[in-house]
């Protein structure tokens, strides 16, 4: 229950600061293009690793079916 409660004032401070509020003595705090700019460098890293790890994925099929075609 504890856990439950916990979440749910996380996610209410993490809204707020995602959309702004004056919380901290009239200070906006606004935190929405920080979490767009992360986001596009996530995506965009996220394409480049998973692009490298297919093409090794799929050397590494080529390689295992050549094995498997000698050994016949």
């Amino acid at each position: 229950m504890l856990a439950v409660i916990g979440g749910i004032i996380a996610f209410v401070v993490g809204i707020v600061l995602l959309f702004g509020g004056k919380i901290i003595s009239g200070l906006p705090i606004y935190m929405w293009d920080d979490l767009l700019v992360c986001l596009k460098g996530i995506i965009s890293s996220g394409l480049v690793l998973g692009g490298i790890l297919s093409i090794i994925a799929g050397i590494s099929a080529v390689k295992d079916k050549a094995k498997a075609e000698e050994k016949k």
